[in-house]
């Protein structure tokens, strides 16, 4: 009785599946055709049935395509398997037998200023004796700023350099106020980290200002226009050692700690003391990478990720002990989805963020990959209406958990579409277009909504 009731469950889905599939498809390719998308523009897209993995629907799946910053959804997830849930971003002090100190960086990416403070009045509390000498230990990943492929026009001037010196994302205010009678101007810095600038402001009657970094002279140009004064303007700073520098003299000054004010750089040693640390967990993190989309961030924790896989696979060992890498994150990646049954010579990854001009993979293999991957898309994934999905598909909070991404001239979407009776589907999207960004992503919603409601109904 029970092996026929099996049979009947089978045959059921069977026969629910292309039925489901023949009229979403009808449905997508309708939305598709009205905006004559294919006369200028490439649409790869995958949805995948949850307890089966079979396609529901596929439109040019086989495609290799740039997945823009969907990418972060299976580097995060890689790298949340080889760190381990429990694993959290230690920026800690440690003492050795002669008085010595050792702030060994985590390269934590949401690290603040305020944290310096709070690990400062920690080291006050805890510490016995006058300090000797701070070294600081910044082996966990290398200094090289962006990943192979990154392109001016797709990330500057917002993307500061990835350091494993790393306090408030790298960035600092500054306040441009215009004279009363609009004839002058004065810049004000908000942050202890000073910097060279070349004022090429206008005074005009639109404000549209960018930077242009110059670090052969190790100053940054203002360029653009100006009609009004504008406070808290985010800018880079070019010198991340030398600003996180400047914030940790700061929070030891405030703390009243005397050291001596030369750091040098040194290799924890194995046997020095915890002193005081201040701590974020991985899926704090994570969590703030995918519903936010930040590219240091995620290269950041790639790399991390990366020295963690090649120590565990290899015995080398280097004058600088740095395994955090990129290659080595690509490692991770490869050996975490191969291990899931997955072909990863086909595709091609050079970062960990999306950013990069060379990523090339396929919406199937995205959604296969989402199908095996053992991930918590709702603890992680911003939800309609939340992080970059804000302003998007606001009836579907709570039902739609998707990671976004953005080029010039690409979009993407991937992630899971969940229907009233608790089960999902997989879906992705990559548009490769010569079109307005902002009906582009309409496009993705009106196909999202589609796929929610034949899976509704079903």
């Amino acid at each position: 009785m029970f092996k026929k009731l099996l049979i009947l469950l089978y045959i059921l889905i069977s026969v629910n599946i292309p039925s489901f599939a023949s009229e979403l498809g009808q449905n997508i390719n309708g939305i598709l055709n009205s905006f004559d998308f294919d006369r200028d523009s490439v649409v790869s897209i995958s949805v995948k049935d949850r307890k089966t993995g079979a396609n529901v629907y596929e439109k040019s799946s086989h495609k290799f395509l740039n997945p823009a910053s969907t990418l972060k959804l299976f580097t995060m997830a890689a790298s949340v398997d080889t760190l381990g849930e429990n694993y959290s971003f230690d920026t800690a002090f440690y003492k050795d037998k002669k008085n010595n100190l050792y702030l060994k960086l985590s390269a934590n990416p949401i690290l603040k200023s305020s944290d310096l403070d709070t690990l400062s009045e920690n080291l006050k509390k805890n510490l016995k004796g006058k300090i000797n000498r701070i070294y600081i230990d910044d082996s966990i990943i290398d200094k090289l700023p962006y990943p192979k492929g990154w392109m001016e026009d797709d990330f500057w001037p917002n993307s500061p350099k990835i350091s494993p010196y790393t306090v408030d994302k790298n960035t600092v205010s500054i306040d441009i106020f215009l004279n009363q009678d609009k004839k002058g101007m004065r810049i004000i810095q908000k942050s202890p980290y000073k910097f060279s600038f070349v004022n090429n402001l206008k005074i005009s009657d639109k404000t549209d200002i960018h930077f242009i970094q110059d670090d052969t002279h190790n100053t940054v140009n203002l360029e653009g226009e100006i009609s009004e004064s504008v406070l808290n303007k985010k800018l880079p700073v070019i010198n991340p050692k030398y600003f996180f520098i400047q914030n940790l003299i700061n929070s030891l000054d405030k703390s009243g700690i005397t050291y001596n004010e030369k750091f040098l750089d040194g290799k924890t040693p194995n046997d020095a003391i915890l002193v005081a640390k201040v701590s974020s967990p991985i899926k704090e993190v994570v969590k703030y990478i995918l519903e936010t989309s930040d590219n240091e961030a995620a290269e950041t924790i790639f790399k991390v990720a990366g020295g963690v896989y090649a120590k565990k696979v290899t015995s080398i060992k280097t004058d600088m002990n740095t395994f955090g890498t990129t290659q080595n994150g690509i490692n991770m990646f490869n050996s975490y989805f191969e291990n899931l049954g997955l072909d990863t010579k086909s595709i091609s990854i050079k970062d960990g963020s999306g950013v990069s001009r060379y990523n090339a993979i396929n919406t199937d293999w995205m959604t296969s990959a989402m199908s095996k991957m053992n991930f918590d898309y709702e603890t992680y994934l911003p939800s309609a209406n939340q992080g970059t999905l804000e302003k998007r598909m606001r009836e579907l909070s709570g039902s739609v958990f998707f990671k976004t991404g953005t080029l010039f001239g690409i979009s993407s979407l991937a992630g899971i579409i969940k229907s009233d009776n608790k089960e999902y589907e997989y879906a992705s999207i990559i548009m490769s277009y010569n079109r307005n960004k902002s009906f582009i992503k309409g496009v993705e919603d009106e196909i999202v909504y589609e796929i929610y409601r034949m899976a509704k109904d079903e």
